[in-house]
């Protein structure tokens, strides 16, 4: 399973921020491979970034 960037946005995670300080930025059109983690709240994010239209999730060969 992968998720394809719909619109950029950085991630909200205070723990994911480069050497410098500066969060993650996640740019349009980019594909990220879905990564299992335990917890309930990856899967309660991966939600609100589809239902607010930040990602979509592709097949593995890119398409919807």
């Amino acid at each position: 399973m992968k998720y394809e960037v719909t619109k950029a946005f950085t991630d909200k995670n205070v723990c994911s921020v480069d050497e410098a300080g500066k969060k993650h930025v996640y740019w349009e059109g980019n594909v990220y491979p879905f990564k299992k983690y335990a917890g309930a709240t990856v899967q309660a994010r991966l939600d609100e970034l589809i239902n607010d239209g930040y990602i979509k999730e592709v097949e593995e060969d890119g398409k919807d």
